[in-house]
């Protein structure tokens, strides 16, 4: 079957508009994704940070560049992924030559220490993030979108204090010629004791750890951002600056909508209160003209039918009846507390037995 030149037109812009509003769709389940903590806990994330070291997965942690000064680190915010094998008991950071143990076994001082280096990715709260982004996802998602690595020394620490068969033994890991800073990592065991590793991490304000959805995030910023990319590169810095405008206008249009929708909600019912027609001939007229509308041809692929159903159901709805009852008597309380009691006392006297009447 050939196609002219007018219906595949057609196709492409069907094709080209479908591919537009899913980005629009990807675009705001981004922005507006809620972010639930995952540290949050009284023990300032020690909770989440142990269980996940133990059970084998990447700790992720991002710090906040005001309280742990590196050199050459000109963002707001950095992270280091740390792993623990349980097995061999060592410590993975990310950047390090080797897995450092988490404790020392030959260790016959109360302190040891050795310089390694670590790599961490940098990123600020701006860009492409939004102001209400969680502090650990938007430093995060800037890497994600300008990758920047730095390279950091790092000290780690082991302590063993107590004698005897159960020493409690402390590995610190802390930013390398600043011992009296905060550390970034701590490892607790006691004595040979796998169970009892506890793992601690600097609280707020100081060290986050990624929202739970952030990996949604980031899946969705491989599709929008190397789309935008690839427009803007293409078409150059004007259409860049169209599609903001456009995402702009949407985002107040929705404001605008949402404002206009309260206010002609007040209107109609000053105008009800007033003396308006109520709200029963209102849905006669409404239906009324949604079937002169399903009889047009041209309108049939709106699916008006959809709307009139749709709206009968909220007619019958004892939530919306209750409502309309109360936009038309007002909403009087101790009207209901009044017939509540005058129920409850019906009920006593039918439950009551009966005397006998002289």
């Amino acid at each position: 079957m050939a196609y002219g030149p007018w219906k595949l037109f057609r196709f492409a812009l069907r094709v080209s508009l479908s591919a537009v509003l899913a980005w629009f769709v990807l675009a705001l389940l981004w922005a507006f994704l809620p972010s639930p903590l995952r540290d949050h806990d009284p023990d300032n994330g020690s909770i989440y940070a142990t269980s996940r070291l133990r059970a084998g997965k990447t700790l992720t942690r991002v710090y906040d560049s005001h309280y742990f000064r590196i050199e050459h680190n000109n963002r707001q915010g950095f992270a280091i992924d740390y792993k623990l094998d349980m097995n061999d008991l060592t410590l993975t950071i990310d950047g390090s030559d080797h897995p450092l143990p988490i404790f020392k076994q030959d260790q016959t001082v109360d302190i040891v220490t050795e310089q390694i280096n670590a790599t961490a990715r940098i990123g600020d709260r701006d860009g492409a993030n939004l102001p209400w982004f969680e502090f650990a996802d938007a430093v995060l998602l800037y890497w994600w979108i300008q990758p920047d690595d730095l390279q950091l020394l790092v000290d780690i620490i082991w302590t063993v204090k107590g004698n005897g068969e159960d020493p409690l033994r402390r590995m610190e890991v802390q930013v390398a010629g600043h011992p009296s800073r905060r550390v970034l990592l701590t490892l607790e065991m006691q004595g040979s004791d796998t169970s009892s590793i506890v793992v601690g991490s600097p609280g707020r304000p100081y060290s986050f750890s990624p929202s739970k959805t952030y990996p949604i995030r980031v899946a969705l910023i491989h599709v929008i951002a190397p789309t935008a990319v690839f427009v803007n590169d293409l078409l150059g810095n004007f259409v860049g600056q169209v599609i903001e405008s456009v995402v702009t206008a949407i985002f107040v249009l929705f404001v605008i909508a949402v404002y206009v929708f309260f206010a002609v909600a007040v209107i109609l019912s000053l105008w009800r209160c007033v003396g308006g027609p109520s709200f029963e001939v209102v849905v006669e007229r409404t239906q009324a003209r949604l079937d002169k509308l399903r009889e047009n041809e041209r309108l049939r692929g709106l699916r008006i039918e959809v709307l009139q159903e749709r709206l009968e159901r909220l007619c019958q709805n004892e939530r919306f009846k209750k409502a309309v009852d109360i936009c038309r008597n007002g909403w009087h309380p101790e009207r209901e507390m009044a017939r509540a009691a005058e129920v409850e006392i019906d009920v006593e006297k039918e439950a009551s037995p009966k005397e006998g009447l002289d």
